[in-house]
């Protein structure tokens, strides 16, 4: 098996879509506007004419290379080119601003790949374990989990809850359209459209949600050209052993922090960067550099925002729950190939699982290798104008989703969509409960209807002691807990302003 799995991975083919992989999705993440999600999107009607393991190969590349990425523009520009970057501006900037870009540079790269190294052995290790222990599980367990991940994403993604909550509604909403799960017996929501009965297609609505809304907003700022700091210009950027040594325990604690936040439906590489930033803030001898230009800041923030990648497969595959945006659309992809996610994948095909793994630890050895090489070239790429960029990317957007069916009516929704997605974003609504939403809506709707048909009621479900009555006891109990921190906050707010 072990020999297979090399075999898998170890040939030209397969290293070159990892590679390139890790190149589409570093541009992705260093350029201000675009994302990983993005990235991914772009790329899923490429996917769908390939084997899974080519097509795992070139995903995982763009996964881990995205979320590195963003440390470029974070460092040079002020301006975290993905969320999960947000931390690395504290202090990176500063140090650029001090003559020491590149240096700033050389640490978020090997951060970034110690953290990825690292969650990618939790990876390894976890992922089985979990997988095993979810063997057990039944229908009401499968319901808990997913709903669980529901809940947590509405309640921690960016915005308030409610907002949340709306976006959510939409995403298992959109989901309810097509044929009824299990029994197939009705078409809802299809008003008659022969179109409409095989649902939206999971690509067209991550494109026209994430990819285009973001093309939109940039068409103001289609001719800025921004000012990038300059970096010394040196074949491969390497940190000496000294500082490897000196922050080895930031390290440890911020990969440690990204890996279990990484976990967590709905969080990803930006609560895990300013979770690991307060904690070494916390933790040093001298809190008061943070913020003006400390190595270690870089060091938190990059650590933990790579790590979450292998922490958010961790669910993924052992569960079939995603961790991230960025996960839940690699699922997508992954599910059109016809791999089935979730604890029978390390049992009925060892292979395929571990040579995912394998393909997580060689993107990260490529991203590290990549980007301490070519920093200075991502630099020169920040200050390319987005009006070169933008309207190939709209292209190859508008050319993947037909290519999907070869029908027309898939860009009529998904213009729905790209008006949906605009409008959410510039009213402070989260989009990523909407794809989770989308995503999980079916494995929700028809785990529930099982464990009815299986139990008697839903009362039957919920009141008999299992993990599922757990998972779904926690689901309902952190939204309440929540609303009701938010409003002794808003009370004791008003109180004060009195």
């Amino acid at each position: 098996m072990f020999v297979e799995v090399l075999q898998n991975i170890l040939n030209p083919t397969s290293l070159l879509l990892i590679l390139a992989g890790v190149v589409l999705g570093n541009v992705f993440g260093a350029i201000p506007g675009l994302n990983t999600p993005i990235a991914i999107a772009l790329v899923l009607p490429i996917t769908m004419i390939m084997d899974p393991v080519p097509s795992v190969c070139l995903l995982m590349g763009i996964y881990m290379g995205g979320v590195s990425g963003g440390l470029v523009a974070a460092i040079l520009l002020k301006i975290p080119g993905t969320a999960a970057a947000v931390a690395t501006v504290f202090d990176g900037y500063p140090m650029a601003q001090k003559g020491e870009g590149t240096r700033a540079l050389t640490i978020g790269a090997f951060a970034s790949f110690f953290g990825g190294i690292f969650s990618s052995v939790m990876l390894l290790i976890l992922a089985p374990l979990l997988s095993k222990i979810a063997l057990t599980f039944g229908p009401w367990e499968y319901f808990g989990a997913s709903i669980l991940a529901l809940s947590l994403v509405t309640v921690l993604a960016k915005g308030n809850m409610v907002k949340g909550c709306i976006s959510l509604g939409i995403g298992l909403l959109a989901c309810c359209v097509g044929q009824s799960p299990i029994d197939g017996v009705a078409y809802r929501y299809a008003f008659g459209s022969a179109h409409l009965r095989n649902g939206f297609a999971l690509v067209a609505v991550v494109i026209g949600v994430f990819a285009l809304p973001e093309i939109v907003n940039n068409a103001a700022r289609m001719r800025e050209i921004p000012v990038v700091e300059k970096v010394d210009r040196k074949f491969f950027h390497m940190l000496d052993f000294q500082s490897i040594k000196k922050y080895i325990r930031a390290f440890l604690r911020s990969s440690v922090i990204g890996t279990v936040i990484g976990i967590l439906p709905g969080l990803g590489g930006g609560p895990a960067a300013m979770v690991s930033y307060a904690a070494a803030k916390k933790a040093s001898k001298t809190p008061e550099e943070f913020g003006k230009g400390c190595e270690e800041g870089v060091v938190a923030a990059e650590a933990a925002n790579n790590a979450t990648t292998g922490g958010a497969l961790i669910p993924l595959l052992s569960l079939s729950v995603p961790g991230d945006t960025a996960t839940a659309v690699m699922m997508g992809a992954l599910v059109v190939q016809g791999i089935a996610l979730g604890p029978k994948l390390s049992m009925d095909q060892p292979v395929l699982f571990r040579t995912i793994i394998f393909a997580v630890f060689i993107a990260n050895i490529f991203m590290f290798l990549y980007q301490a090489s070519t920093l200075g070239i991502m630099a020169k790429i920040l200050s390319v104008p987005k009006m070169y960029l933008m309207p190939y990317i709209a292209a190859f957007c508008i050319t993947g989703i037909f290519c999907l069916n070869s029908n027309a009516f898939d860009l009529y929704y998904t213009i729905g969509f790209l008006i949906l997605g605009y409008v959410l974003d510039k009213n402070g609504y989260p989009t990523a409960p909407l794809i989770l939403g989308l995503i999980l809506g079916g494995m929700v709707e028809e785990n529930l209807r099982r464990s009815i048909v299986y139990y008697g009621s839903f009362a039957e479900c919920a009141f008999r002691m299992s993990v599922g009555t757990v998972l779904f006891a926690i689901a309902v109990l952190v939204p309440v807990v929540t609303a009701v921190n938010a409003l002794r906050h808003l009370k004791k707010g008003r109180k004060e302003e009195m």
